[in-house]
């Protein structure tokens, strides 16, 4: 019901904003306030809203997944959508009252529902002014709808599905996880960029099956604020409690001290994804309290000093692909609708050598693999890649074998998204970048519409 109202309010506002209708409803605006002249505008922006949240609609209709948060995410957008289908029914019933009758613009009365009270201008503004202000709300906080229906706030460049060759790690994990031990327990995730670590991580993390009674994920940037660290652990912490918390209205001591409070009776788990200093996470320990209840801590690393923190038996080196696993993750994505995702036979040379390439990292075979996912499938476009592959890994000396694979996969994006791509940019190391925040962002910029 909610992606029907929101579909026949967008239709509304297409009629609305139509040509003729607009042309009139500008001469008739021009007289009146700045709050009323800006309606065209506003109802643009709340129809270019409603596209998002109809698009998000589609996406929950299709995984079937609904739970309490949802429906009543649902039942908003419902409320909102009849009242700007009422609000601009008002509208275009009062542009078309305006103008002298047997003009075109009398059919409008017809597709608008007549109000039992016509509202004024005014109030007509005021209200397009309060719904959109709403919808931007209601907009950004499908982001975190969303991100508790499908995955933790952090990288997941490699999917849990495409993981391969890591069944040891992961039973070793698993095994540091179980309760028996009641002691607090530090556990090393280590390997070089792009090899695995945080999709290994995440993949436990979010095992239902441990009965921790909260969990935390921190991503650690090289710059980092402990407060901020400290911040985002008591954010994830209180979720699942679904209790209230304003980062901004607690300083530095309150927020230490709400922490172990917070952690003292809980079984807990907490991932530190990325951590490139041991000193870092001496001071995040702070709050990290041995309670006795079998709580758990997993740092992921590309570092030894970090990853002495663990003990021996709870150290896990993540090592690169060998070549079987390798070719299996490659062809998964580059034949995703052949059949049993195998590689024609006059393209396999070629690709075991772009795969030999990659060195088994995932993260390059994962970007490697989306190119020629949508490249031409013949051997004169795989050999023409090859050749920029091994070009692009002679040069470029201040990048490491993945950012110069990723620097491949940029080249060959559209002009348009490489934009959208250096456009993130802007933003901090590790920075949360609302989805929907930011393709209102590209919008304004020019680079999409």
């Amino acid at each position: 019901m909610a992606e029907i109202a929101v579909l026949l309010v967008l239709k509304k506002i297409a009629i609305a904003l139509a040509g003729e209708t607009l042309s009139f409803a500008k001469d008739l605006l021009a007289k009146k306030s700045e709050l009323v002249a800006a309606l065209p505008d506003d109802m643009k922006l709340i129809s270019n809203e409603l596209e998002l949240i109809r698009a998000f609609l589609k996406k929950i209709g299709r995984t079937g997944r609904k739970d309490e948060v949802i429906e009543t995410w649902i039942g908003q957008v419902r409320r909102l959508a009849y009242n700007m289908e009422d609000t601009v029914d008002h509208f275009i019933y009062v542009v078309s009252t305006h103008n002298q009758t047997g003009s075109p613009l009398d059919y409008l009365k017809k597709i608008a529902k007549k109000p039992q009270r016509l509202l004024s201008l005014d109030e007509i503004a005021s209200e397009i002014k309060k719904i959109k202000q709403e919808l931007i709300q209601l907009s950004e906080s499908s982001y975190e709808t969303e991100k508790e229906m499908y995955l933790p706030g952090h990288d997941y460049s490699i999917r849990d599905e495409e993981l391969a060759g890591i069944d040891k790690n992961k039973q070793t994990l698993i095994s540091s996880l179980k309760f028996e031990d009641p002691s607090l327990r530090i556990i090393a995730v280590r390997g070089m960029g792009g090899i695995g670590k945080s999709t290994l991580a995440n993949n436990v993390y979010k095992n239902e099956g441990f009965n921790f009674d909260c969990r935390a994920w921190v991503s650690i940037s090289q710059s980092y604020k402990l407060e901020d660290i400290w911040k985002k652990m008591l954010t994830d912490i209180l979720k699942k409690d679904k209790k209230e918390f304003d980062p901004g209205t607690i300083d530095s001591a309150e927020l230490k001290e709400k922490l172990i409070k917070t952690l003292d009776k809980k079984r807990y788990l907490i991932i530190l994804d990325d951590v490139w200093m041991a000193d870092v996470f001496f001071r995040i320990k702070e709050v990290l309290l041995d309670n006795g209840l079998g709580s758990r801590v997993i740092i992921t690393t590309r570092t030894e000093e970090v990853a002495s923190l663990a003990e021996d038996s709870c150290k896990i080196k993540v090592e690169p692909l060998g070549d079987h696993d390798s070719w299996l993750v490659f062809c998964r994505k580059a034949f995703p609708k052949v059949e049993n995702h195998i590689c024609p036979s006059e393209l396999r040379q070629c690709g075991e050598s772009i795969v030999e390439k990659c060195d088994g990292l995932q993260l390059a075979l994962v970007a490697i693999r989306s190119i020629l996912s949508l490249r031409p499938k013949n051997v004169a476009e795989w050999k023409l890649f090859y050749d920029q592959l091994i070009w692009e890994l002679h040069n470029n000396e201040n990048l490491n074998r993945v950012e110069k694979i990723i620097n491949l996969s940029y080249k060959y994006l559209p002009d348009y998204l490489k934009n959208c791509f250096l456009y993130c940019a802007m933003f901090p190391e590790d920075y949360l970048i609302h989805r929907k925040r930011l393709i209102r962002l590209w919008i304004a910029e020019g680079f999409i519409e």
